[in-house]
């Protein structure tokens, strides 16, 4: 981690060096946000002070995300905090968001792979056990009734579109309908 701390207007040479410990000592905070959105090449620091006027601006900047925030304020500490809070509150915000497509990606990816385990479901074929394939197309158990009605066939195997699960309806005696669902 490359970390750059500027300061303007500061001319006390012990003042800037206690800034420089108390900047550096509040970003240990944002390592663990930073660890896992993995290794960034700079960090900008810009602390100045005019009259009455204590600012401080923090940029980091990387390959894969970016994230600036600055505060002014009466103390300069205060404005240190509020600022390096505004890079945490970013970094938390891009962190949920790619978990969030992340999470989206994989249940897309299982119902993928629970339609092809449906299809290419192997059965051995004997006397016994006759082995019809079947695709599990996604539909409303609305859909699924009308197809079913309007078909010669005692079952329909559908993915419901509602839950994402595959489902069964089935033909029971006097033209009623049968659901199985896991």
């Amino acid at each position: 981690m490359q970390v750059t701390v500027t300061t303007r207007h500061i001319d006390d040479p012990q003042k800037v060096e206690n800034l420089k410990k108390y900047v550096l000592k509040k970003l240990k905070k944002l390592e663990r946000y930073i660890e896992s959105k993995g290794s960034f090449s700079e960090t900008k620091i810009v602390l100045g002070v005019e009259k009455f006027r204590n600012t401080a601006e923090i940029i980091i900047n990387s390959g894969t995300f970016k994230a600036m925030s600055s505060s002014e304020s009466e103390d300069m500490h205060t404005a240190i905090d509020r600022a390096i809070d505004g890079i945490i509150k970013q970094l938390k915000k891009q962190t949920e968001k790619r978990i969030k497509t992340k999470r989206k990606k994989q249940k897309e990816e299982i119902a993928a792979k629970g339609s092809e385990t449906t299809d290419s479901t192997h059965v051995e074929e004997s006397d016994d056990v006759i082995v019809e394939r079947v695709t599990a197309k996604p539909m409303s158990v609305e859909e699924a009734i009308l197809q079913l009605r309007v078909s010669d066939a005692n079952f329909l195997t559908f993915r419901n579109s509602e839950t994402g699960e595959i489902n069964v309806l089935y033909k029971r005696k006097g033209n009623k309908m049968g659901l199985i669902s896991p």
